[in-house]
Order: C-alpha cells, then structure tokens, then sequence
C-alpha cells in the first residue's frame, strides 16, 4: 500500500512537469521564480488540499491546474504575491470542486431512494407524488438506523467510497462494512413494506 509520503512524493512529479521552464507554456511570469515556489511549498499546498478534498488525487489535480493558471499570469508581482495567490486560487478550486461533489451526492441519494422505493416516477403526477412521499420516508427511515450503520450506509451507497475505503476509514473490517450496508438496505425496504420499526430491527439484527 502507498504510503502518504509516497503519494505526496508523486505529487511533485506531477506538478513539476507543470512548471517545469521546458515543458509548460507561460505568460510573463518568470519560469525560475515559479520552480522555485513550487519546490518551497508545493508540499504544504497538497497537504492542505487533501485536508479540504479528503482525496489525494483531486488535490493532485487541484494542486496542478492552480500551477497552470499561475503560469497564465501576464503580471505574476512578487514571490509573496504568486505565493498568496497559489494559495488564494487553490482554495477557490477546491471549494468548486466541494460544491460539484455535494450535487453529484444530492443526485446520487435520490437516485437510491427511488431504488429502494421501486422507481415509479412516470408521468402520472399522482404516481410522482407518491415517489416524492416515499422518498420523504426513507429519510426518516435511515435516521433511525444505529449511528455507525447509517455512517457506513451513507459512505458506501451515498458518497460512492469503496468497501475497503469505508472500513479503513472507520476502523472496520470489510464483513462489517458488508453487513452494515446490508442491514440498513433490508431494514428501509422492510419499513416501507410497513413493518414497524421493532420489527425491522428484529427480523435484520447485526
């Protein structure tokens, strides 16, 4: 397995052909001046994306297109400037980045609730009103879920982690994670069958 280190170490190969004087185009900006920024604090900026992204490869990403964009500049200014503004348009990125992930997330959950309802939408607005009333009580019925259940159900079916992502996060093994995702899937369904929430729990107990 790749360690931190070794991943940010990557990193900085990656970037490096991005400021590199030979191999990226440039506006005006000094191509020594931005070497040098990337060698002083390319480490700092990645470690502080991944501490907004929580992915090492978006803040790869990020990390590299706030280097093109600085590259664009027809006035860079100072070091201290280009510094400021590395950091100013890296943070703007990754805050783009959160929002697109936060809709893709929103479609995605929904795209699973009409799963776990039984996708009936059509055209018939009776028949949507009763997917949106469905919908409605599936929220309800994962927030009774055990607190870790829900957890596990939300970073596997909702945010798209792998199941070994989802254990290594919450210090879980993968059958754990399995039976998680399977309880919280069988328990909604089950509670939309009308089973009271005793019930539920009884007949899919961990």
């Amino acid at each position: 397995m790749p360690t931190a280190g070794s991943q940010l170490a990557g990193t900085s190969t990656d970037v490096a052909a991005v400021v590199d004087p030979g191999s990226a185009p440039a506006g005006d900006a000094s191509r020594t001046t931005l070497s040098q920024l990337f060698r002083e604090h390319n480490r700092m900026l990645v470690a502080f994306l991944i501490g907004r992204l929580h992915s090492v490869h978006e803040a790869r990403e990020v990390a590299q297109e706030a280097y093109v964009r600085l590259l664009q500049l027809k006035q860079p200014g100072t070091p201290n400037m280009l510094r400021a503004y590395l950091f100013k348009t890296a943070t703007h990125l990754a805050i783009d980045r959160l929002r697109h992930r936060a809709v893709q997330r929103s479609h995605q959950g929904a795209e699973l609730l009409r799963g776990l309802a039984g996708d009936r939408g059509g055209g018939d607005p009776a028949v949507q009103l009763e997917a949106r009333e469905q919908s409605l009580q599936l929220l309800g019925f994962l927030e009774e879920l055990p607190g870790k259940c829900r957890q596990v159900f939300d970073l596997h079916r909702i945010q798209e982690l792998t199941q070994p992502e989802v254990g290594a996060r919450l210090g879980l093994s993968d059958r754990m994670v399995r039976r998680y995702v399977t309880y919280a899937m069988v328990y909604c369904r089950l509670r939309l069958d009308g089973w009271n929430a005793d019930q539920a729990r009884h007949e899919v107990s961990l």
